[in-house]
């Protein structure tokens, strides 16, 4: 039986959960400085008062939402189970699974664009790492059981690895709109998603197991 201090806990955790949901949409939908604390109470079942309750701030409130956002993707990259498969078919699922969680998720990437107009002001302090260090601890396994079986022959860090991957299915999300303007190609398209996995996938391969870059043209050479 639960008493009624168990209820109430149970209780608020519901109700900060609604608003993050609705918070998420407004931030997502009209940016930080574009969304209004009294419009997301409005689409909530609780109160502007609560919500600066729960979260302080529209500012905590937002940071609420970004937090929640890296945390849900860095639990869906752990379920990956990255570890478990051979290098190249870790880094295929890698590539294939975050591009198909971007295009389902496309909040994530709009929160982050906002973030990125606040000059990532949110993810400063401690324990911002715990948001982005598991995924790239993860890829510089893979890579490096790539280089020990002779798998990979780039020199390629985790960090590289999530940047054009993440790169590469954010701009699928943010430049939708402009990309659709200008040629026509609507990225939302589920035949358009395949087919740029499977390029991304091709590149991202061939990038890894390409030689070294050349170094800078001798200038004394014939």
């Amino acid at each position: 039986m639960v008493d009624a201090a168990g209820e109430a806990t149970r209780d608020l955790a519901r109700t900060k959960e609604e608003i993050l949901r609705v918070a998420s949409e407004h931030f997502t939908r009209v940016g930080y400085y574009g969304a209004r604390v009294d419009e997301i109470a409005a689409e909530t079942s609780t109160t502007k008062r609560m919500i600066y309750y729960c979260f302080g701030s529209k500012d905590e409130l937002f940071r609420a939402c970004l937090q929640d956002a890296y945390a849900a993707i860095r639990r869906f990259e752990a379920s990956l189970h990255l570890a478990d498969a051979p290098p190249r078919a870790a880094v295929e699922r890698y590539v294939r699974e975050t591009l198909e969680y971007h295009h389902s998720h496309p909040h994530l990437a709009q929160l982050v664009r906002a973030e990125n107009l606040l000059d990532a002001a949110h993810l400063t302090g401690d324990g911002a790492d715990v948001l982005g260090h598991p995924v790239i601890e993860i890829l510089d396994d893979v890579l490096a059981r790539g280089h020990e079986e002779g798998v990979f022959t780039a020199e390629v860090t985790g960090v590289d690895l999530h940047l054009v991957v993440t790169a590469l299915a954010n701009f699928r999300v943010t430049n939708a709109p402009t990309v659709r303007a200008l040629f026509g190609v609507s990225m939302a398209d589920d035949a358009r998603l395949a087919r740029d996995i499977d390029q991304y996938v091709a590149m991202i391969l061939g990038w890894l197991v390409s030689s070294a870059p050349p170094g800078p043209a001798d200038d004394g050479g014939a």
